[in-house]
């Protein structure tokens, strides 16, 4: 390296001296940077391939209560994992921290976010647009993606609604995957009578307009002419169904009573396909009236199907 020095004396010879060694430590520091950062993303992507080594072999959703199955089991619903912008919706759409927290007996004071709580659907959220929790949102996810990835013909239909978030996420899924399905929302979309037992409070807040929820969709800019509402009590717009050329690839129904499930399933179980998904949002041992539903279909059906623990309250079977 020739360095020039165009001032004489011992200070200008002085700074030559210096510049140089500072641009050959730079050189240096450059080389050994580089060095050691091919060295650090080759061990990156070493560890990379192990993990995704690793979650192709757990690739399949959480069994509540028993681990992850292998894939092939029959409790195996396929997760790949949710996109940046999925996640995004799912957080939005199940409420975040910021909004607190509902006491499903008593939704009047709000109360400090609960991670717990949220993660498995236990509390109502002031201001999400589902009450399902995480895990339900990510099942429900999983579900549409798996029938997309067999290629179920059929639309997604969801039974009881409430602000509509769970298909808002249908929807999402739908806008990425460039997928298509219709999707069909069954609500009262209002008061039910039978809850004329609960207080006033817990009535309105569980009363959403389909207005509302119309907004909703068009705020997250997910509604088009493939999302429709049907307006009423289940024993009304369900049967009307029955005689409907239509399949259904995943059917979600989150009704709470014994009648609104038989309304559902007497009319709408024989339009999914095989390889089709079926979810029951209120089936545990606690909700008993559901239970007892499941248990005189399945025998009225001859069902060899066993439902597969979501959360603790929900379950699904193919």
């Amino acid at each position: 390296m020739k360095i020039e020095i165009k001032q004489k004396g011992n200070r200008s010879r002085f700074y030559a001296l210096l510049s140089a060694l500072l641009l050959g430590a730079g050189v240096l520091f450059n080389h050994s940077f580089n060095y050691l950062a091919s060295i650090s993303s080759r061990r990156m992507s070493t560890s990379t391939r192990a993990a995704t080594k690793k979650q192709d072999t757990q690739a399949c959703l959480l069994v509540f209560g028993t681990g992850f199955p292998q894939p092939g089991d029959r409790s195996c619903l396929r997760d790949r994992g949710a996109s940046l912008y999925l996640q995004t919706m799912t957080k939005t759409l199940v409420g975040t921290p910021l909004g607190g927290s509902y006491d499903a007996a008593n939704p009047v004071e709000i109360k400090p976010y609960n991670d717990r709580n949220r993660f498995y659907g236990a509390d109502w959220p002031p201001f999400g647009y589902t009450m399902i929790g995480f895990r339900r949102m990510d099942n429900f996810r999983c579900a549409i993606e798996e029938v997309n990835d067999r290629g179920v013909k059929g639309g997604i239909v969801e039974l009881g609604v409430w602000r509509g978030g769970a298909m808002m996420l249908a929807a999402a899924v739908a806008k990425e995957s460039g997928i298509q399905r219709e999707l069909h929302l069954f609500d009262m979309f209002g008061t039910i009578d039978s809850y004329s037992k609960f207080q006033e409070s817990k009535r309105d807040f569980l009363a959403v307009s389909v207005a509302q929820v119309k907004g909703s969709f068009k705020y997250f800019e997910l509604d088009g002419p493939e999302v429709h509402f049907e307006v009423g009590m289940f024993k009304d717009t369900v049967p009307k169904w029955k005689d409907r050329r239509i399949q259904i690839a995943v059917l979600r129904i989150d009704g709470n009573f014994y009648d609104s499930y038989q309304d559902a399933m007497y009319n709408l179980y024989e339009k999914v396909p095989v390889g089709g998904i079926v979810i029951f949002d209120d089936l545990s041992k606690r909700q008993k009236a559901v239970k007892r539903f499941w248990e005189d279909f399945k025998a009225d059906q001859a069902l060899p199907e066993e439902p597969i623990n979501i959360d603790g309250s929900s379950a699904w079977f193919r």
